[in-house]
Parts: C-alpha cells; sequence; structure tokens
C-alpha cells in the first residue's frame, strides 16, 4: 500500500515551475518516519525535518522535470513513499544522451541546492537566526547529500540505475533492460549482504571498508526492490523466449 502512487482524497495538488504536483499522503508518513529520530529533539524538530525533506526532493524531482522540459518531454511530479518521480506525458527523449542526463539532473540539483544552502549560510549567516533554521539549513543538506549519493547507486528505478541502463544503450547493448535489472540485482545483493553482517556483527572487519551499513528499515527497502527488479528481469526473459522484445524497454 505504502508503494501506491493513485491518487487518493487526501493529496495535495498544485503547480511550480509550470509543472504539476500531486503529494500524495505516504510522501508524509514515510518521511515522519525516516525522521523519528529527530523526536529525541523535539517535535517541532520532526516538522522541520518534513518540511526539509520535502524541499530537498521537489528540487531533486525539479531537476528531471526541467531538463527534460528542455528536450521537449514534458512531466509532472509526483511524491510518494520514499521519494517522488518525475513522469512523462507521452514519450521520453528520443536520445540516450538525454534521458541519462534527465536522470542524473536530480542528484545534480540537489547537490546545488546543498551548495546553496552552505554558500549563502556563510555569507549572511541565516542560519544562525533562529534554531529552526539552523535546523532547516541542516536537515536540507544532509537530506539533499544523501538522497544524492542514493540515488546514484546503480539500482533500478533510482537515477543511477537509470542512467546505467541508458549507458548500456548508448554502448549499443541489444537488451539493455535485463542487463540493468542484473546489475541491480548484485547490488541489492551486496548491499543486503552488508546489511546483515552488520546485525550479525556489528565489529566484523569488513564494515571498516564500506562507506555506509544499511539501517533495517533501508534492508526491508532493498529487499523490496529486488524482487521488484527480480520480477521485471522475468518479465523480459519470458518476453525474450516469445520475441517480443523490441529493444526500446524505456518506452515501457
Amino acid at each position: 500500500m505504502l508503494f501506491d502512487s493513485s491518487p487518493t482524497p487526501l493529496d495535495i495538488n498544485f503547480r511550480v515551475a509550470g509543472f504539476p504536483v500531486r503529494v500524495t499522503p505516504w510522501f508524509w508518513l514515510t518521511m515522519a518516519l525516516l525522521g523519528s529520530f529527530t523526536l529525541t529533539i523535539s517535535v517541532f524538530a520532526l516538522l522541520i525535518w518534513v518540511v526539509a525533506g520535502f524541499v530537498s526532493i521537489l528540487v531533486h524531482e525539479l531537476g528531471h522535470s526541467i531538463s527534460a522540459r528542455w528536450f521537449r518531454a514534458p512531466s509532472v511530479i509526483v511524491l510518494v513513499a520514499f521519494g517522488g518521480y518525475a513522469q512523462y506525458y507521452d514519450r521520453a527523449p528520443p536520445s540516450g544522451w538525454r534521458r541519462m542526463l534527465v536522470c542524473l539532473m536530480g542528484p545534480i540539483a540537489g547537490f546545488l541546492l546543498m551548495g546553496l544552502v552552505i554558500v549563502s549560510d556563510r555569507s549572511v549567516g541565516w542560519m544562525s537566526l533562529h534554531p529552526g533554521l539552523a535546523m532547516f539549513g541542516t536537515f536540507v543538506s544532509l537530506q539533499c547529500l544523501f538522497w544524492g549519493l542514493f540515488n546514484l547507486l546503480p539500482i533500478w528505478p533510482m537515477d543511477g540505475g537509470q542512467a546505467l541502463r541508458e549507458v548500456f544503450y548508448i554502448c549499443g547493448m541489444r537488451r539493455p533492460d535485463p542487463a540493468v535489472h542484473t546489475v541491480s540485482l548484485v547490488a541489492i545483493g551486496a548491499l543486503i549482504g552488508i546489511g546483515v553482517i552488520a546485525l550479525v556483527n556489528p565489529s566484523h572487519p569488513i564494515l571498516d571498508y564500506v562507506p555506509f551499513t544499511p539501517s533495517q528499515f533501508m534492508l526491508i527497502w532493498f529487499i523490496l526492490m529486488g524482487v521488484q527488479n527480480w520480477q521485471m528481469l522475468q518479465t523480459y526473459n519470458a518476453q525474450r523466449r516469445w520475441g517480443d522484445d523490441n529493444g526500446e524497454g524505456w518506452k515501457r
């Protein structure tokens, strides 16, 4: 249910920079769950975390949408559980290079926002004016950094996985979609393995050589994405057996 992006009566709809935006209630719920650690500070800190998450993820999706519009592929933004997505109205840009750039512009927009927050604070010191502003600036910067790096993992349907699919396509690979789902399953398996090791033996020496260890919450997330990639891989393999592979999975 949390992954359902169907419209609900509780959705919030508005426009920004000419793009229709729809925010589902599951977005607010999962952002609150992800920021539940801030309750050790105060309920106000949790509210600031949710607002910061809304701003950082919206800017991320605007990066996708603005670059897509530049390539004459208008889109709509939907914020759902665990993030959001920019959905094309009718078709993606026909060029693999353009589609790859659209994928990468989400994290790039987030990194630019993080840089803007840091540079503006060092210039005028606005975060020192109020504790709420300090928390907001800190949370936005952390979320832009985390979401940007996390989305660049070579896992479909995250930005890194979709960009990798376009790399395979540009290199002339006949079946780029099964290839990217295979790479995604390998990456997910490695991350789940690291997370399990961290749970069973937090002092294991291999953990000294990994940039981060997935939390229990993230392990569930990776397992769900692994199931999704496995299902997609089986679908493409079945299409190949039945001779229904046109090599243009980005249109599906």
